[in-house]
C-alpha cells in the first residue's frame, strides 16, 4: 500500500453572511497547499508542488506518527465522522507540537463543531508555527466575526488579502463586514 502524505490545510470555504446562519460551518471544504480540492484535475500530476516552505519545517520534519495520525484525521473527516477526526488531530499535535497543518486542521474542526475559542486557538498557533498564510488569516477572520469580533475579523480579511489578492472570499468578507 502507497504511504500518502497528508499535506492538506482545511479551508473555510463557505462566506459567514446572512444566507448562512451565524455558527454553521458544515460547508467548509477540504483545500490542498496550494488552495485547490484535491480531486481538481487542472494540474498534471507530475508537476512538483510549489510553495513557501520555513526552514524550521525543514530543519524538522513532521514525525511519521504524527502524519500517520493526521492522515487518519483526513479519512475520518472525508467519512463525516469528525469527532474522531478532531481526536486524531488532537494526537498528531500532541506527538508533534510543531506540526502546522495539524493545528490549522485542528482549528477548522473545532469551528464545523461550534468551538469557536478552541478554533481560534489552533489557528493562531498554527500562524505562530510559520510564515503568514492567507488561508489561515481567512480561517482567523471566520471565526472572529462567528465569536462577534467584526473589527479582528476585518484585520484578518485584509491581511488574507494581503497575502493573496485574488482571495474572492476574503473580499466578500470584507464587504460583508463594513463598518
Amino acid at each position: 500500500m502507497p504511504t500518502t502524505r497528508f499535506l492538506g490545510i482545511l479551508c473555510f470555504s463557505a462566506l459567514l453572511s446572512a444566507q448562512m446562519p451565524q455558527g454553521d460551518f458544515r460547508h467548509l471544504q477540504i483545500y490542498d497547499e496550494r488552495g485547490l480540492l484535491p480531486d481538481w484535475p487542472e494540474r498534471p500530476e507530475r508537476e512538483p508542488i510549489s510553495g513557501v516552505v520555513s526552514l524550521r519545517q525543514l530543519q524538522h520534519p513532521v514525525s511519521k506518527k504524527a502524519l500517520r495520525a493526521a492522515y487518519q484525521a483526513q479519512q475520518f473527516t472525508d467519512a463525516h465522522k469528525i469527532p474522531k477526526a478532531i481526536a486524531q488531530l488532537e494526537k498528531a499535535v500532541r506527538i508533534d507540537p510543531s506540526y502546522r497543518d495539524a493545528h490549522c486542521n485542528l482549528g477548522v474542526l473545532y469551528a464545523r463543531v461550534g468551538r469557536i475559542t478552541d478554533a481560534d486557538a489552533e489557528l493562531r498557533k498554527a500562524l505562530e508555527i510559520g510564515p503568514p498564510a492567507a488561508p489561515i488569516y481567512f480561517n482567523l477572520a471566520l471565526t472572529s466575526a462567528a465569536a462577534g469580533e467584526l473589527s479582528e475579523a476585518r484585520v484578518f480579511a485584509r491581511k488574507a488579502l494581503e497575502l493573496d489578492p485574488a482571495n474572492l472570499p476574503a473580499q466578500h468578507l470584507l464587504q460583508d463586514f463594513q463598518p
